[in-house]
């Protein structure tokens, strides 16, 4: 993390801060691609499918552990 950045982060109160982590977590949701019923199917690799299993619950859980805003 850059100097720059540190102390910018360390000057902001903790309702900023917050405000800050919300934003980001949208920005990475929205760069995310979601996951389509047409991408879960039988042929699915056991990887896929714990990959599609934790987008899921990801998304179920909301924002505060790292889902979606929305």
């Amino acid at each position: 993390m850059s100097d720059k950045f540190k102390s910018l982060v360390s000057e902001m109160d903790q309702a900023t801060l917050e405000d800050l982590r919300r934003s980001i977590a949208a920005e990475l949701n929205a760069r995310r691609p979601a996951v389509q019923i047409s991408d879960i199917h039988p042929r699915m690799t056991a990887a896929e499918k714990e990959a599609v299993t934790k987008e899921i619950t990801r998304v179920l859980r909301g924002p505060e552990f790292g889902g979606s805003d929305v």
